[in-house]
């Protein structure tokens, strides 16, 4: 599945067994497990985010289905994970940003003198500028 998109490995929790999937993944949801856990300590050496002991969480590995909720769902089902909040959302969420306060505003102004270009550019191009410039000094 991996080589087709990027998946989120579920298990009830991993072990030294699990290593291909957990490199394959580009994330990490388990049922069981804490700080300390398999999950989150591979998770956290290979950067990747993680949730693990998500409380309510059943994995039928045979069926290939997560319970959570009362909700199940397939192999296949969009999920987006924040490894940070511990969040598991079905879907991609909407990406909500706010207005650049001044400090972001300071740190593309410094983009833009290191870039020398000065032209109308959404912020990502314009620290992209910045980043090309100081590669080829």
């Amino acid at each position: 599945m991996a080589r087709d998109a990027p998946v989120v490995l579920v298990r009830p929790e991993t072990s030294p067994n699990d290593m291909h999937g957990l490199a394959a993944a580009t994330g990490i949801v388990t049922a069981r497990g804490g700080p300390a856990s398999h999950a989150a300590v591979v998770a956290r050496a290979m950067g990747k985010p993680a949730v693990v002991g998500a409380a309510g969480l059943v994995v039928d590995a045979d069926s290939g289905s997560v319970t959570a909720g009362g909700r199940t769902v397939g192999d296949g089902t969009l999920v987006t994970i924040d490894g940070t909040s511990g969040e598991v959302v079905l879907g991609a969420p909407s990406v909500v940003t706010n207005a650049a306060d001044e400090h972001l505003h300071r740190l593309l102004a410094w983009a833009d003198d290191v870039s020398g270009d000065r032209s109308a550019r959404d912020e990502a191009r314009r620290l992209d500028a910045a980043h090309a410039a100081l590669r080829q000094r």
